[in-house]
């Protein structure tokens, strides 16, 4: 599982006013005085050597000494004076070194308490965040010393693991500030960006919710948050025997369905769950349990820190020709892998929605499967994005290269920032004609219309995707 680790900056106006001072001064304590003191040192060892100055006069040593202490004591300053930031994880924080010399990593347990002071001030430089700690003084965070976005992970991170501390409503109403808050360049605060993008991941067909904190799987799983809700269905972020961050999908049938229908999709609920339990590959997200609890239906996956395909072109653009071609390389081999199963596993919405970009550039899909057909053949609802969905997956007919057809639309979106055309044949170079011809062509090959015009395999389409990447990166 790959943990969610968020680091933010702490700059005070003493430590920023002295970080600016030794880089000033640099020139003085990093290279002249180091440069006066190794020529002194030079001099006076030489001239004892030489019998020109009486070994008593040693002690001249004690000044080329006192230059090059200078540098290392400035050298060292400035290492600490750069160790601001503050690191949260599941575990707990590490406060910045000036902020807490010697015991700087506290684990969320011996946190007590957590609020905010001056909260009704309508300036961050006017608040405080400050930690209670099962011992030792409290710790202030003058919040007018962080950039706003990294103040929002930080309250994140506090929100998802600091779920045994005692947390003030003001903590929440500050929170509650920066998700009505837009920034500058017009996009949403880091938190709603972070909800809509979770709650997109998992694909959500009206009942009552799980609260935050209630119980499932004989107490070893807590429910933190919810992260979508509707119609059928709900995901929700959870706790694993309060360590592991986990995500729960939630499924239950109306009680009006008929019931050879309702036991024909639990049925296929837990024959798939189970099977894809049984996968293991680095693209692919795990399922780790399935189980049902008071009438409902639950999967169980691994909690993915990354950023899906969709939201990383949505904030940076349409990528480069070498980056979509990395991209579709690892998502044919993710597809090879589920295809060359038995019997072969279809995706079925094999969008940018669903393939997400690890820290370490990495593609892993994720949301697929037995939950979407549960709910496809239980409640009618049509399961995929509609510009992503292959003609004949829209009969009702999906096969292998429909989920080629969904790759080659996930190209041409990456390639270009827009929507493909449902139903269609996508061509990036219509929206640009320098995206090469060979780059072209495979985009227009995996989404002809009819599946027997397609690449038939994700094992045919990749040498020729490695191939012209090869081409491309010489």
């Amino acid at each position: 599982m790959a943990e969610l680790t968020v680091t933010t900056s702490y700059e005070s106006p003493v430590i920023k006013t002295a970080s600016t001072a030794l880089r000033l001064t640099f020139p003085v304590w990093g290279i002249i005085a180091p440069f006066i003191g190794i020529v002194g040192i030079i001099a006076v060892t030489t001239a004892i050597m030489q019998h020109m100055l009486d070994a008593s006069m040693i002690n001249w040593l004690g000044i080329p000494l006192a230059y090059i202490a200078i540098a290392v004591f400035c050298l060292l300053s400035m290492r600490v004076l750069s160790n601001n930031s503050l690191l949260l994880d599941k575990n707990g924080i590490r406060f910045p070194v000036l902020l807490r010399p010697g015991n700087r990593y506290v684990p969320w347990t011996a946190i007590r308490k957590i609020d905010v002071l001056n909260n009704s001030s309508s300036d961050l430089a006017g608040r405080k965040l400050v930690f209670y700690f099962a011992h030792g003084r409290p710790l202030k965070l003058d919040l007018g010393n962080m950039k706003p976005a990294e103040i929002e992970q930080m309250l994140l991170a506090i929100e998802m693991w600091g779920v045994e501390c005692e947390r003030d409503q003001s903590l929440q109403m500050l929170q509650d500030t920066f998700k009505s808050r837009t920034v500058e360049d017009g996009n949403v605060s880091y938190t709603a960006m972070w909800e809509d993008e979770l709650r997109r991941r998992f694909s959500s067909t009206t009942f009552m919710p799980l609260a935050p904190g209630q119980v499932l799987r004989n107490g070893s799983l807590k429910v933190v948050r919810q992260l979508s809700l509707g119609g059928l269905a709900a995901v929700y972020l959870c706790q694993l025997d309060e360590t592991k961050l986990v995500v729960l999908k939630e499924a239950v049938l109306p009680e009006d369905g008929a019931t050879q229908v309702s036991e024909k999709a639990k049925e296929l609920f837990e024959r798939e769950a189970k099977y894809l339990m049984k996968l293991v590959h680095p693209g692919v997200v795990s399922v780790l349990d399935t189980f049902p609890e008071s009438g409902r239906n639950y999967l169980m996956l691994e909690y993915v820190n990354g950023q899906d395909l969709r939201q990383f072109v949505k904030q940076h653009g349409p990528q480069k020709e070498s980056t979509v071609l990395e991209w579709a390389v690892q998502a044919a081999t993710i597809l090879k892998y589920l295809h060359e199963q038995v019997p072969p596993i279809l995706h079925r919405d094999f969008s940018p929605d669903n393939l997400v970009l690890r820290e370490d550039g990495t593609l892993v899909v994720i949301d697929f499967g037995a939950s979407n057909e549960f709910l496809s053949k239980a409640t009618g609802t049509f399961v995929g994005k509609q510009s992503f969905i292959a003609p004949e997956q829209f009969r009702g007919k999906a096969v292998v290269q429909s989920d080629i057809y969904a790759l080659g639309c996930t190209m041409y979106y990456c390639l270009t920032g827009k929507e493909p055309e449902a139903l269609s044949t996508s061509n990036p170079k219509a929206l640009n004609s320098e995206i090469a011809d060979d780059v072209a062509e495979i985009v227009t090959s995996c989404t002809a219309m009819e599946a027997r015009d397609r690449y038939q395999s994700a094992a045919q389409l990749l040498p020729v995707l490695r191939r012209i990447q090869s081409a491309t990166i010489t």
